[in-house]
């Protein structure tokens, strides 16, 4: 996730991001359906409020015994065979929460998932997050630790959380520091399983090689990271960080997932499917479907849609004032910077019996 701005100034903003600053987009969002639920717009000065009304909602949908899911708690479930499943009949889609434990736990109760115990109370409901759970802020290990925790008390009691992969959990695979918080290194120290001594740490300062070790590519953290789609289908929605452009959907989200997965687990090298940097095309950088969004950016999203087989995609990765829908509502950004480290108000989209969405806030 990173928030969007007008072009003139994106060799500016490219600057700061590698200084570690607010990361900063070189396409800024433009014809828009916005949500107006709620609180509103965020008022950080870097989030574009965007124009119009989309359906909405004052709280989540009460979820019936009639729900179904696709998932099982296995560690390869997630990771594999997302290419097809039927709909649950209540989805609650989440953005990005950037290493955020406060807003994490808050979304999972307003979605009326987990109390303030975090016991799972939503039955067959299923949580769908759209990555990027970690960086920029100081609570990676919490985070994580309570997505993982979660997703077993979800699926235990017939319901379903489904992570995907985004850019940050990218980023962390590679070893690469350059957008995590001030301070979340010391959580890792003492895990079992970490290998300070490998030589893709040395690029790190002593103090932050533990952090690395869990997450690099066949860390402990990332092990269990690879259990995670990068893309997911359920029923006509494609879920997926970034968006798929048509040249992935051709190649198909099966094997990119399992490419993906291959690697967090330490087996291959990284895949040509992840690789790439901010705004590249592969489906956790990609902004295609979610900033400066034109009739030209429309008809691509048609060919992938054709090709997956959807009616619509929901992506994150580009921060929005408020939930936004482009292209006759057929893709939803859902971004909204609510973490600590963009200050942005939370909204969480909703999708009932795989046709009726509507935006959840406080």
């Amino acid at each position: 996730m990173d928030a969007a701005v007008n072009r003139p100034f994106s060799l500016l903003l490219g600057v700061a991001l590698w200084l570690g600053v607010l990361a900063c987009d070189s396409r800024s969002a433009g014809s828009p359906t916005t949500a107006s639920a709620g609180s509103g717009a965020a008022s950080a000065s870097d989030m574009d409020a965007g124009r119009g009304v989309a359906a909405t909602g004052a709280g989540p949908a009460a979820d019936g015994p009639s729900g179904t899911t696709d998932v099982a708690v296995a560690a390869s479930a997630d990771a594999g065979a997302d290419a097809g499943g039927a709909a649950p009949r209540r989805v609650v889609v989440v953005g990005d929460l950037h290493a955020d434990i406060d807003v994490t736990r808050e979304v999972f109760q307003l979605a009326g998932a987990t109390d303030a115990d975090g016991t799972w109370i939503g039955g067959a409901l299923t949580v769908v997050q759209l990555g990027d759970m970690i960086g920029r802020s100081d609570d990676d290990r919490l985070v994580l630790d309570f997505i993982f925790d979660v997703r077993e008390r979800a699926a235990a009691a017939g319901g379903a959380v489904r992570p995907l992969i985004g850019n940050h959990e990218v980023m962390a695979g590679r070893v690469d520091n350059q957008a995590v918080g001030l301070a979340p290194f010391a959580a890792f120290e003492g895990i079992d399983g970490l290998d300070l001594d490998d030589p893709r740490l040395q690029i790190l300062a002593p103090e932050q090689r533990a952090r690395g070790a869990a997450l690099m590519a066949g860390g402990p953290y990332a092990k269990r990271l690879a259990a995670f789609p990068t893309v997911l289908k359920l029923g006509a929605t494609v879920f997926v960080h970034g968006g798929v452009v048509p040249r992935w959907a051709e190649y198909g989200i099966d094997r990119v997932n399992e490419e993906v997965r291959q690697w967090l687990q330490g087996d291959t090298l990284e895949p040509d499917s992840s690789l790439g940097v901010d705004d590249g095309d592969r489906v956790m950088w990609t902004r295609q479907f979610s900033s400066l969004v034109d009739a030209g950016d429309c008809a691509v999203l048609e060919q992938s849609l054709a090709i997956l087989g959807a009616r619509r995609m929901v992506v994150a990765h580009t921060v929005h004032g408020e939930i936004t829908s482009y292209c006759d509502e057929k893709v939803w950004v859902i971004d909204v910077g609510m973490s600590r480290a963009y200050g942005g108000d939370i909204q969480l989209l909703e999708i009932v019996d795989d046709a009726e969405v509507s935006v959840i806030t406080p």
